[in-house]
Order: C-alpha cells, then structure tokens, then sequence
C-alpha cells in the first residue's frame, strides 16, 4: 500500500511566501463570522478589498488529492455526507457553505478531543459514505499551527483508509511534516489559514463552485513537489459571492431592493420574504427579511421553506414533462388523450378534450376552464362530509388535507371526471387555467410507468442537490422551519403550515402539478439554474438544450399568447410597449421566463442578462384577501431594480 511520509520540514522560501499572503489577508478588514448574506449581522468591509482578497484566496487554494476525480462532488444523490469540523466545538462557516450545495450532517470534534470522542464519531460516520473534514486551530492567528496528538493521527488514518473522505486544512502547510506515515485521502485540500471567507471559498471548491488553480510554489515535503496542484478549470455550480465580482455596487443593490422590501413590510404586504439574485452563474444577494407572522416572533431565515403555489408549475409540473419530451416519448402536437385517456371519446364517456393536442394545453389555449372548487363537493352547509373525510390515516383515506383531516383517495377519479366534464369555451385563445398541471402527475405516470413524486425526485431534486425542494414537507422538516400560509377559515378550519394552501392540490393529497411544492430559495435556485443554463448543472445535462429551448419560446405569438410551454414569458414585443404595459418589467428580454405563485412567489430567468432571480414569501398570512404585493408590485419593482444596477 502506497503511503504518504510527511517528516521533512517546509523550506524557508516556502513559509516566507505563504507568510507574506497570510500577511495580505489578515490585513482584510473582516470582521465576525463574515458571511457573504446575513439577515441578523452587518458586516463592515470595503466590497474592493473583499474582491480582490477573494481573487487572492481562490488562486492559492490548492488541490493536492482527486482520486477518481471525486472532486467536484458528483452524483448527489448517491452521496451520504458527513461534514465534520476538527477544532471547533460550533457549526464552521466550511460546514454552513457545505450545506447550501446538499443535505449535509454536522460533525464537531474539538481540538484536543479524546479516544472515546473518536470512538463515538467513528459509530456515528457509519451511515456515511462520504466524509468532508476540515481541521482548524483553535487560534485565529495565520502562523497558529495545530497540535498534532496521537487520537489526531488515529482520526487521519480513520479518514483515509477505511472512509471515502476529503481533508481540508485550515492551516499552516508544515503540518504536513509532522504527521505519521498515513494512506493519502480521497480529496486533498490545502488552505492555509483558518478564516471564514477561505473556509467558505474551500467549501464552494469541493462543490464546484469554483475552480482550483493553487500550485505549491516549493516542494512541500517528500510527497508533494513544487507545481503540484491539481486543476479544475471550471466551475459546474452556483458560486456564492458580492455582486462587485459581476460588476455590481453592493451597496446600490441592498439599498434598492432594501427600500422595497422594507416598504412592503411596514404597509403589511406580507410577513417577511425571502430575496436570491444570482448573475453569470454566482449568487450575489440572498437575504431574508421579516417574520414568519405579523406578530413578529419568529424572525425569517434564508433556509425557510415557503409554499410555492403555482410556481410548482414549472418546478414541479413541468420537470416530468421536459424529461419524457427528452426521451421522445410525447409529441406536442398529439392529443393530450394519448398519454392521458381519460380525455378519450369513448361509448358511455363522453368528452370534449380528445383532440386537444399537448402543445395547445401547456400554452393555456386548450379552452380550459381557470379552475374548478373540487373541494366544495366535499363540503355541506360549511361542514366536511363525512362520507369523504376521516380523522385518521389509512388505505382508503390517504389524502391528507391538512393535519387531522384525510380525504378518501378515490375523490381523485371525481377530480378528473369533472375536468373531463368541464366545458370548453376558448380554445385557441390564451386562457390561464390551472387544470393542465392537476392532470399533469397522472401524464407523467402514465408515460414513465413511474410514481410522479419519486420520477422528479429521482430525476432532478435528488442529483441537484435540493433536498428542500419538496412535496409534503412536513415529513422530512419541523414545522417551525416552514413558513405558515393562511388562516383557513372556509375548509380546512386551521393555520395552515407545511399543508399546500391551494385546495386543488390538498385534494389530491398535496401531490399535484399546479401546486404543492415547498423550498427554500436556495434549493428552488438549484433548478432555476439549471433552467437558465439550458438544462446542464453541476456537469450533468438534465435535459438537452433544445429541449430548453422549446419550452420557453412562445408558442402562439401570433394570437396574443405570450406563454411558452407551461412557463410564463414577457409581454409579446415587449421592447415596443410602453413601460407601464411592459410585463413583468421593461428591462427583461424577450427571451427571458418564469412564473408567479398566488402565495406571494415569483420566479425569473433570463439568459441574456444570464440573471436568476427569486422571491419567496406568504403574502397570504393570515388571509388571501390582502393584496398588497400585487398593488405595490413588490415582486417586478425588486427584478427590476436589479436591471438597474446592472446597468449602472
């Protein structure tokens, strides 16, 4: 077994190199724990400096192991990871970067800890097949070095030998020489100094956030020679960053966006909200304002969840669509009756909808009605019917609508007896209607041959690393994690949080294509990039380019309908209108896309500005009836403010 020997010390122009970038970045007025988006702490630092020191700090990071090129991490969701810190009894901000590319578990060892702390880490590393460690002094000096122990190098050869593991050292390179001989590690990175901007940079590397590019500029030790350093010459996923680095103003950005979100609250729009900017493939602003109820008690928080309502048209509805067109197995222009047959005109079924095609129904120029109350056949006299409902869960009645109430799972026939039934009254004409996407999960299973829920998360929520992008949250997150919704006073008698508001949706379980998902703006970004990149992220091209590229053209411009394939578009001609007439903005392009959600969401790409922009919210806590975030039109003022700084 080829083992790696570390005894030979660092030469002098190594360490006086090294000292000298310590130097340059210590004089970075970073202040606290220096995250890049923070709702509770304001950090102080010239944006100019902080660049460069980014620039400084990325060019020096450098890879000394890649074993199967295991670096980016690929296959998420094959991935079980344990993200453990040694020398710091709290969550590292390498650990906090870790988790906003995929479900990550916190490991704290601190600096001297004990053979019985090793033993019980070892118990629980069991269930992981990945472990990321990053070892940090206990000091904050960048000539601080780590004490070596015995249960030290038990932990290293632990990690190297009998686990698929990547080491990340926070310090001081002639650690290296003092340690034992030990099998070198899956992934191999060194970064020099124990700082909270380099912890994040590191953790955004083994992701693929960023590229590596770091070379020794000496021969390290017996192992490692001067121009080792392995390169990655680009990154694969969102990068986490200041808008300077896409020649943004910080201060511009937050103070714009700042004053409209800030208005809204204080007129009671909503709640809070949550706020993601990302340009050129980079996150720039992310922020969460507010509270999750008027009362103001519990604060927002950039890992929320919200209800994203009709915003899961196209994160939910649509991924199963774009896949099976992939495949070639739908033709838009054939009957929607093929892959759903229902629809089909048959002795003793009459229906209407046979020859609608798939495209005129994506495009919302079927004829369909907006929408109808399936949930009011349940109801009489304001009450449940008990012929329907039931208090507890079981094989008959597994549709739950909210917690307490379970619907019998045989109303989905009545669902989709009554959308056959539904008349149709302007076809050809664009007609927003929610009954495409309520059908849409059957669709789905009837092409696939797959459950719709486990078809999308195996295909895209699992591999992109968004395990808060979700149907029925509140079987995998606490509820306090999950932002309320409203006071249901008409249905389900209740405050809802972590049930689907929309009542279509809760009758079919919470499981539906109109509605239903829940996500923090982080996770539901990981799809929009991918959207906005054409169908490719994190190296993986989920769907072919020009598959994305049919989807979110217009379809039938010539009528009027500026809609795509189930997503939203601007205005038709938008650059001729008017700026009042202009929608969503004035500043987006023609071929930019995405879609609103009733609960106060709103989405939107657009790959000329390569722009992705995300607003999450509540606005119907505690009651739908307000309005506001549509009369001060909080969602297009923000997207449009970002043009302007983009511009500026």
């Amino acid at each position: 077994m080829k083992t790696i020997r570390f005894k030979s010390k660092c030469c002098s122009m190594l360490l006086f190199r090294f000292g000298l970038m310590f130097l340059l970045w210590s004089a970075i007025p970073f202040q606290g724990n220096a995250r890049v988006f923070n709702n509770s702490q304001k950090v102080q630092r010239i944006p100019e400096d902080e660049l460069r020191a980014r620039k400084t700090i990325e060019a020096s990071l450098t890879l000394l192991e890649n074993k199967n090129h295991l670096i980016p991490l690929d296959r998420l969701d094959t991935l079980k990871i344990a993200a453990l810190s040694i020398g710091d009894k709290k969550a590292t901000e390498f650990q906090q970067m870790l988790a906003n590319y995929t479900k990550v578990d916190f490991f704290n060892l601190p600096e001297k800890f004990t053979g019985k702390d090793l033993d019980d880490l070892k118990t629980r590393l069991k269930a992981y097949n990945l472990v990321i460690a990053g070892i940090h002094p206990n000091k904050k000096s960048e000539y601080e070095k780590i004490v070596v122990t015995p249960e030290l190098e038990s932990l290293i050869d632990y990690l190297s030998n009998e686990k698929t593991s990547v080491l990340t050292w926070f310090c001081n390179p002639k650690i290296l020489g003092e340690l034992k001989d030990h099998e070198k590690p899956a992934g191999l990175l060194m970064a020099y100094r124990n700082d909270t901007l380099i912890q994040s940079l590191s953790a955004q590397l083994i992701f693929g956030g960023i590229a590596a590019s770091g070379k020794l500029t000496e021969k390290l030790n017996n192992v490692y020679q001067k121009g080792d350093g392995i390169v990655i010459e680009k990154p694969v996923r969102l990068k986490y960053t200041i808008p300077e680095e896409v020649g943004i103003q910080s201060a511009a950005l937050n103070r714009d966006i700042d004053s409209i979100v800030t208005n809204a609250l204080d007129k009671k729009a909503f709640p809070g909200c949550n706020v993601l900017v990302a340009k050129d493939g980079k996150v720039i602003f992310r922020k969460a304002y507010g509270f999750f109820t008027f009362e103001n008690l519990r604060p927002s928080r950039e890992d929320d969840l919200y209800d994203l309502a009709s915003v899961t048209k196209i994160s939910g509805g649509l991924p199963g669509i774009l896949k099976l067109y992939d495949e070639g197995k739908i033709d838009l222009d054939k009957p929607v009756a093929d892959y759903f047959p229902d629809w089909k005109n048959r002795l003793f079924h009459r229906s209407n909808k046979a020859d609608i095609t798939v495209r005129e129904l994506y495009a919302h120029q079927s004829g369909l009605v907006p929408f109808i109350g399936f949930w009011k056949k349940t109801m009489k006299d304001g009450k449940l019917l008990s012929k329907w409902y039931s208090i507890q869960p079981d094989e008959k009645y597994s549709f739950c609508v909210a917690p307490g109430i379970y619907l019998d799972n045989r109303f989905k026939k009545s669902v989709y007896r009554d959308i056959r039934k539904s008349p149709l009254k302007t076809r050809g004409k664009y007609v927003y209607s929610d009954l495409p996407l309520v059908i849409t999960p059957q669709i789905v299973k009837n092409i696939s041959g797959t459950d719709f829920q486990q078809f999308i998360e195996t295909n895209f929520y699992r591999p992109l690393g968004a395990a808060t992008l979700t149907y029925l949250p509140l079987q995998k997150f606490s509820r306090d994690r999950i932002a309320p919704t409203e006071n249901d006073n008409y249905y389900r008698f209740q405050q809802l949080q972590g049930t689907v508001h929309d009542e279509s949706s809760a009758v079919l379980g919470g499981i539906s294509g109109n509605a239903g998902l829940f996500a923090s703006a982080n996770d539901l970004g990981k799809l929009m990039q991918m959207y906005l990149q054409m169908g490719t992220y994190g190296g993986k091209q989920y769907v072919s380019e020009a598959t994305m590229k049919e989807f979110t053209r217009s379809q039938f411009p010539d009528s009027g309908n500026r809609r795509g394939l189930i997503f939203d578009k601007p205005s038709i001609n938008i650059k001729s209108l008017k700026p009042e007439n202009a929608y969503p903005c004035p500043e987006v392009s023609p071929e930019s896309f995405g879609h609103f959600g009733y609960t106060g969401t709103f989405v939107w790409m657009d790959p000329e500005s390569k722009l992705m922009y995300i607003f999450l919210t509540n606005r119907v806590f505690p009651t739908r009836n307000n309005n506001l975030i549509s009369d001060l039109n909080v969602r297009t003022e923000i997207l449009s403010a970002i043009y302007k700084n983009m511009k500026k």
